[in-house]
């Protein structure tokens, strides 16, 4: 049960397995992790996972992220160094738009696998900054950098 809500169509479709389609389930479970939501919840009114994410990140990013990750990350953040609100909040859609660039519908337009990890080092690099929660390993973004 938990791999088919990973599968994309095209696995459906008689069509070999393929990075696309890794990327496509690991843009899904990034989503997944910052909103806290599956795609299987019903509470999206007809949106996919990733339509709801993508209508968050035009102004609502809050409403979209996991109530659970964005007080547990706060506990993290507030022990482990000083690290602003703003960069939070950055780090989150950052993480958001890679799991939306991951998921397009369409093969050809996902990210590669090396697109997704120098993605992934960027935001790293970004947010770490002189803040000491990225290279101590907040254990959030240690299962987002796998």
């Amino acid at each position: 049960k938990f791999c088919k809500h990973f599968m994309k169509t095209e696995y459906g479709a008689g069509n070999m397995a393929s990075t696309h389609g890794d990327i496509y389930s690991y843009g899904i479970l990034v989503l997944e992790m910052v909103t806290g939501k599956r795609p299987t919840d019903s509470n999206f009114t007809g949106l996919s996972l990733r339509e709801y994410v993508e209508l968050g990140l035009q102004g609502r990013v809050l409403d979209v992220v996991d109530i659970d990750l964005s007080m547990g990350l706060e506990n993290v953040f507030q022990t482990a160094c000083i690290f602003s609100p703003e960069a939070k909040i950055d780090s989150l859609i950052s993480l958001l738009r890679l799991g939306v660039s991951c998921s397009h519908e369409t093969p050809s337009s996902r990210m590669s696998t090396g697109e997704v990890i120098k993605e992934l080092h960027d935001i790293k690099e970004s947010h770490a900054g002189n803040n000491n929660i990225m290279k101590q390993g907040a254990p959030f973004m240690d299962v987002v950098w796998l």
